[in-house]
């Protein structure tokens, strides 16, 4: 007979929720520094995970409806087709919701969740954007979700000290890493990997290996001054474009190169010019 009686005492195991809770908000102060904070509020950056755009996902177009209504997800429905539009916090978003449902939570629980995560203490400056951007230069964070929607977030090293040390609620995990390799399918996150030049990098530097990492350009050009990275130039392909005029309208510079054939566009390339403070 364990420490616990007979079985496992689910309600002794809860209570260690709270120094899970502990553990998971000292460290996220502890990483909030000023290198990454101004990474997660850098303007470029911003506009990037608003960028709207279609998703593939094992709903249907009636259910993500449904969550739209409910105010599980946000999107932009268009008039012409009825297809939903989503950033790039709320593809992420979806794929956690998909999986929640598929462990059986409510949608009143997850709208709980969705809440937490969302949550700005500082403008512009959510839980979810910060643990993503965290994941993809620095080192992963996993979501910790219980039965009744409580999240806690624990970069990889301090959960496994929490399963080496304690014996952890029931809880569901969520990999940010794993969800954004989902995000960025073309992605290079093994490339300079090395915390200690992490640790050595100034914002312009985390901004570039960002770019660099996430695999959205198939090219990319720097321009340096005095030694410092003065304008950046990306250029990727796009294909299957909605709408010309969103792509023209989503970027302030930048240049578009447009092919068609019998009179359809094949190829469309854009080549974003940002500047670098």
């Amino acid at each position: 007979m364990d420490e616990y009686g007979s079985g496992l005492d689910l309600v002794k195991l809860r209570s260690l929720s709270g120094k899970i809770s502990e553990k998971a908000q000292k460290e996220i102060r502890e990483n909030l520094k000023e290198d990454l904070v101004n990474i997660v509020l850098e303007e470029d950056l911003k506009t990037r995970f608003l960028e709207r755009g279609r998703k593939v996902t094992e709903q249907s177009k009636r259910v993500i409806g449904h969550w739209v209504k409910k105010g599980i997800v946000e999107a932009e429905q268009t008039k012409e087709n009825g297809w939903f539009y989503f950033n790039h916090t709320e593809s992420i978003w979806i794929d956690i919701v998909t999986m929640l449902r598929q462990f059986g939570l409510s949608l009143d629980i997850i709208k709980s969740i969705r809440t937490q995560l969302f949550h700005e203490d500082v403008e512009e400056f959510s839980l979810i954007n910060y643990a993503l951007m965290h994941s993809v230069l620095k080192e992963p964070y996993l979501m910790l979700v219980d039965e009744n929607g409580k999240i806690n977030l624990l970069t990889t090293s301090v959960y496994s000290e929490q399963i080496t040390d304690a014996v952890l609620p029931p809880h569901i995990v969520f990999n940010f890493f794993h969800l954004a390799k989902q995000l960025y399918p073309n992605n290079n996150f093994n490339l300079g990997s090395n915390k200690s030049l992490e640790g050595n990098l100034n914002t312009s530097e985390l901004k570039l290996l960002y770019y660099i990492r996430t695999g959205d350009f198939t090219e990319i050009k720097i321009r340096l001054k005095d030694g410092n990275i003065s304008l950046f130039e990306g250029e990727k392909h796009i294909s299957n474009p909605d709408s010309i005029m969103h792509i023209i309208n989503e970027k302030s510079y930048q240049d578009i190169e447009i092919k068609t054939e019998n009179g359809k566009i094949v190829h469309i390339t854009s080549t974003e010019k940002i500047k670098f403070k």
